[in-house]
Order: C-alpha cells, then structure tokens, then sequence
C-alpha cells in the first residue's frame, strides 16, 4: 500500500511539474519527447524484470503506463482520433519491446557476462539510476 502510494505521489509530482513546460512546446516536440520518454521506461523495466529487482520494473511499469496515457492525448491533439492514437502508441510500445527483448535473447546466447554489460549499457543510456549505479 505504501508503494502505491508513493508511486502515485510521484506520478502526480511529475505530471504537475511537467506540465507548465510542455503546454509551451508544439504537440510534435511534445509527442517526441513522449516516445522517448516511454522507450525510456520501458527499456528501464526490461531491464530490471531481468534482474532480481523486480520491484523496480513494476515501478518502470506504471511510468510507461503514464507516458503511454500522456502521448495517446498529445496525438488527439495533433487531430488523430482516440482509437487511431491509441493502436500507434500500442504499436510503437510492442515495437519497442521486441527490440529490446531481441538484445538480450541475442546477448543470452553469448553468456551471462554479455548480458550483464548489455543490461547494465541499457540502464546507463536510459538513467535506469538503481541498476546503472550498480
């Protein structure tokens, strides 16, 4: 209970402060950072599913989730229809997941040292800060 508490605490703290900035950028700049933002996060909760802190991809989890939410109204905006918006941001989602799943059934093959430092060269480039600390 404590942790989705917090989760949400933080989710809203987020939303909050990003949304003065980003009613200042164009839609396009903001559906930009949006996909960024959600390969992101989901590059983090891959990563950490394949490590013991799974608690941390579940926290991952919910911040694609968010952004997924954010980008589906940034593409209304932009004059897509709900469920046109929503299949593209499911599909960049699905597209993006089976890239990063490739990596690292790909990097399995060649053993657990190359998996490592594949995991640990995502977590960096994506500020995944618990893992990347590591």
């Amino acid at each position: 209970m404590k942790k989705v508490f917090i989760i949400s605490m933080l989710a809203i703290l987020s939303f909050g402060a990003s949304a003065s900035p980003s009613t200042q950028k164009p839609v396009v700049i903001q559906i930009q950072d949006s996909f960024t933002q959600i390969n992101s996060a989901l590059s983090c909760s891959i990563v950490y599913a394949h490590t013991p802190m799974t608690s941390q991809a579940d926290y991952y989890k919910g911040v694609v989730y968010e952004r997924y939410s954010a980008l589906v109204e940034q593409l209304v905006l932009s004059g897509q229809s709900e469920e046109g918006a929503r299949q593209t941001a499911i599909e960049k989602i699905v597209m993006q997941t089976q890239t990063i799943e490739q990596q690292i059934n790909d990097t399995k093959s060649g053993g657990k040292t190359e998996l490592k430092q594949l995991l640990q060269q995502t977590a960096k480039k994506n500020d995944c800060v618990h893992y990347a600390n590591n």
